[in-house]
């Protein structure tokens, strides 16, 4: 077995990691269609925030005259169409990477942003058996980016305790922020904005497919946590 001296969490963000992102394409879909402008910068202020802030910030953004709670409903909507387009697939690999991660001696989680119902039972909960039978899954759409709200609140561990796999810089900022764990892992195409945001938030480790995300690669995450070297010196 890998022996780890800090880690006790390894936390696996769902949408985009372990299913399809749908929501980082549809939303630079939607904003420039209608009339607004999708940059780094525009990507970078909306992406990663609860429902209703990302909606307020959309219709500030295409310059709507409508209340935010319109646009929620409006972006609803479209991710209803875009999957539609591109339904949700289950990443290639998911049973031989939690298999192989269940082995480490950490609590093994999921979390995402809609409820437990909607995500995880739905697609993921084949796989319940080899995450953390108290905590499968954390719903953090009401806590984003979630960091500590799943490390303090939920688990009660140390944030260098706990590494997050998420495909949202937010979340890797946040990480550094609290001094916890973090390995990137930008999935599509559509996330390389945010593979740099990471890049230049100081993150080390990224995985672009489940079989890079090995027991090896958390090993050398454990290590650096151990030695407060997780995070590059401001």
């Amino acid at each position: 077995m890998t022996r780890l001296d800090r880690l006790r969490v390894v936390a696996l963000d769902c949408d985009g990691v372990l299913i399809d992102d749908t929501y980082l394409a549809m939303i630079a879909r939607w904003v420039t269609g209608h009339g607004g402008v999708y940059d780094a910068a525009a990507e970078r202020d909306v992406i990663g925030l609860r429902d209703i802030v990302v909606a307020e910030k959309v219709t500030r953004l295409c310059g709507l005259d409508q209340p935010a709670e319109e646009t929620l409903k409006q972006l609803w909507a479209a991710r209803q169409e875009y999957l539609a387009e591109h339904p949700i697939r289950v990443a290639e690999g998911v049973r031989d990477c939690l298999a192989a991660l269940a082995k480490l001696p950490v609590r093994l989680v999921c979390y995402g942003g809609r409820t437990r119902e909607h995500t995880f039972d739905r697609y993921l909960g084949e796989f319940a058996d080899l995450l953390d039978p108290d905590v499968p899954y954390v719903s953090i759409n009401e806590h984003r980016p979630g960091v500590a709200h799943i490390a303090r609140t939920v688990l009660g561990v140390g944030f260098d305790e706990i590494v997050f796999v998420d495909d949202v810089s937010r979340v890797a900022e946040d990480a550094r922020a609290h001094g916890a764990g973090f390995v990137g892992f930008p999935s599509s195409p559509a996330h390389a904005r945010q593979r740099d945001f990471m890049a230049a938030c100081g993150v080390r480790h990224f995985a672009t497919s489940l079989a890079e995300l090995t027991p090896e690669l958390l090993a050398t995450v454990d290590a650096e946590l151990a030695a407060s070297t997780h995070w590059p010196r401001r």
